[in-house]
C-alpha cells in the first residue's frame, strides 16, 4: 500500500497536537503540520508556519506536495470567546481560513482523497441553550450565525465532481494537552488547582449546579480521524464522537485534589473569567518554584470564559449529550473512561513540565 500524507491544520491545538503525535507514530503516514507558530517540541513532521487568515501567506501551502488527507482542526476565536460564537465576523473569518487551505492544497495535490472537518455541539445549538437529547447527526440546524454550517456547506459544494470526499467529526468537550488553546479545559483545571494550592487553599469546584457531562479525549479524535479518512463508508458523512460514558464534576474534582495533594472543600461558585486573570503573579511564582517550562500565564490558559461555560457558572441546566450510534454502527468502537482521562491528561501535563506535580 502506498504511503499516505496527512496535512494537519492547527497542529499545535487541543485536537491537532494529539493528531500530530498519532499519525507521526504510524509507519503508514507521512505528516505535515500547519500552524501560526513553529513547534516548541521535537517532531519529525514537515512544518509550515502560516497565518490562515492571510491569503498571501497561505500560498506557502503550495510548497507542500503530495497531500492525500487533510485534517482541518484550526479555529479562530474572538477575545470574547463565547459571545463570538454567535457573531457573523466569526463565521466569515473561519470560512475564509478553510477556503485558503483547501484551495491552495488542492492546487498542488492531485491525489487528495479526503478532508476531515472538526465541529462540536455548537452544531446542535449548544451555545444557545438546551437542545434535543441526545443529539443525532440527522437533527435539523439551529439559528445562525454558526461557522460550522458555512464551512460544511462550502466543503460539500466544492466536493461535487471531485475524487476526494469529506467527513465531519463532532466531538464533545475536547480534552487534550495543547498549550495556547482558549478551549482546553484541562489546562484551566490544572492551573486553577496549582494557583489554589500555592495560596494554601483547598480545592473548591467553582461552577454551578450539578450536571451530567460528556467529553471526548483528543487522542480518541485522532483515531476517529484516521478511521473516517480511510473508510469508504464514511465518505461525505457527519459523525458524533465521544468517549462513550458520562461524568459529573463532583466526581472529577476529588481526583484532581488527590493528584495535586490538596484538601477538597465544598463548592464555591464564582467566575473564573473575572478572578483568575488577576492571579498571573502567583502563576509566575509556581513556574519558578517548580521549574516549569516558561510559558506565560495567558499562553497556558488564554481564556477562562470557556471554563465558566463548561462548569456551568451562572447558567441554567443545559444538558449536552450526543448519540454516537452512527459511528459505532459503521465500525468505530473506540472508547475512553472520562474520569481516568481527566487525571491522565493532567499527569501528562505534569510530566511535560507544564503543570506542577
Amino acid at each position: 500500500m502506498a504511503r499516505q500524507k496527512m496535512l494537519i491544520v492547527g497542529a499545535l491545538g487541543t485536537v491537532g497536537r494529539p493528531m500530530l503525535e498519532h499519525f507521526e507514530a504510524s509507519p503508514e503516514w507521512d505528516v505535515c503540520g500547519v500552524s501560526r507558530r513553529t513547534p516548541d517540541f521535537e517532531t519529525t513532521a514537515e512544518w509550515a508556519a502560516v497565518d490562515l487568515r492571510d491569503p498571501d501567506d497561505c500560498r506557502k501551502l503550495r510548497e507542500i506536495k503530495g497531500v492525500t488527507n487533510i485534517c482541518y482542526t484550526a479555529v479562530y476565536e474572538k477575545p470574547d470567546v463565547t459571545r463570538g460564537w454567535s457573531e457573523w465576523d466569526h463565521v466569515e473569518t473561519n470560512l475564509a481560513m478553510l477556503k485558503n487551505v483547501v484551495e491552495n492544497v488542492e492546487a498542488v495535490s492531485p491525489n487528495l482523497r479526503h478532508i476531515t472537518l472538526l465541529q462540536g455541539t455548537k452544531a446542535y445549538g449548544g451555545h444557545l441553550g438546551p437542545f434535543r437529547q441526545p443529539a443525532r447527526e440527522s437533527d435539523q440546524r439551529y439559528m445562525r450565525p454558526n461557522f460550522y454550517y458555512d464551512q460544511q456547506d462550502w466543503i460539500s459544494e466544492r466536493q461535487q465532481g471531485k475524487e476526494w470526499s469529506w467527513s465531519v467529526l463532532r466531538p464533545q468537550i475536547v480534552c487534550g494537552l495543547a498549550v495556547g488553546s482558549p478551549l482546553n479545559i484541562i489546562t484551566a483545571i490544572g492551573v486553577f488547582a496549582a494557583v489554589s494550592r500555592e495560596y494554601g487553599l483547598p480545592l473548591r469546584f467553582p461552577g454551578g449546579a450539578s450536571r451530567i457531562g460528556e467529553a471526548t479525549d483528543a487522542r480518541l479524535i485522532a483515531k476517529a480521524a484516521e478511521w473516517a479518512g480511510t473508510s469508504p463508508q464514511c465518505a461525505n458523512q457527519v459523525f458524533n464522537i465521544a468517549n462513550g460514558d458520562v461524568y459529573v464534576w463532583e466526581n472529577v474534582f476529588p481526583k484532581v485534589a488527590e493528584l495535586f495533594r490538596m484538601e477538597l472543600e465544598p463548592a464555591q461558585p464564582f467566575s473564573l473569567a473575572r478572578i483568575m486573570p488577576q492571579n498571573e503573579p502567583i502563576w509566575d511564582r509556581v513556574v519558578a518554584k517548580h521549574g516549569l517550562k516558561p510559558y506565560k500565564y495567558a499562553e497556558v490558559v488564554p481564556s477562562w470564559q470557556f471554563a465558566d461555560f463548561l462548569f456551568g457558572y451562572g447558567q441554567r441546566p443545559n444538558p449536552h449529550h450526543m448519540s454516537t450510534i452512527k459511528a459505532r454502527k459503521l465500525g468505530f468502537h473506540e472508547c475512553v473512561d472520562s474520569e481516568e482521562m481527566f487525571v491522565d491528561l493532567l499527569q501528562e501535563l505534569q510530566k511535560r513540565r507544564i503543570l506542577p506535580e
